[in-house]
Formats: C-alpha cells, structure tokens, sequence
C-alpha cells in the first residue's frame, strides 16, 4: 500500500472515531467551515483566516478520497 492511501486510511480512523468526530466538529467552529474568511479592509487577517478554513478543508479531501475509493471498490485501498 502507497504512503498516501496509508496517510488517508489514518486521517479517516481519526476523524471518524467519536472523539475525533468531536475534534471535526469544533474545527468546523473555528475555521471558517461554512462562514465567510473575509475580514473587511484587513487583507494579512483574511489571508489568517482562509489559512485555517484551508487546513480544514484538506482533512475533509483526505477523508472524503478515502471513503469514496472504499465506496467504488468496496474495500480499503
């Protein structure tokens, strides 16, 4: 197994446990999940705040390749 379809196997155990739901769901709350990142006339605290949202984002892509390749082939990769 590639380090990468690894790296996804672990993002998705972590997140996908209770505690680690919980985690996913206070980043939401913090990282500008589904709120604006802009900051009115401050383009160094938009560009903070987008920088967060980012690192959410990316946990949810790592999750999200990991569930839809178990999904297409009905197994781990």
């Amino acid at each position: 197994m590639q380090e990468i379809a690894k790296l996804k196997l672990m993002y998705n155990d972590v997140f996908t446990s209770d505690a680690g739901a919980k985690v996913l769901q206070d980043l939401e709350a913090r990282c500008n999940w589904r709120t604006s990142s802009y900051v009115a006339g401050d383009a160094n605290a938009t560009a903070f705040e987008e920088g967060k949202r980012a690192v959410l984002l990316h946990i949810f892509n790592m999750m999200e390749e990991e569930t839809n390749v178990r999904s297409r082939t009905g197994s781990p990769v």
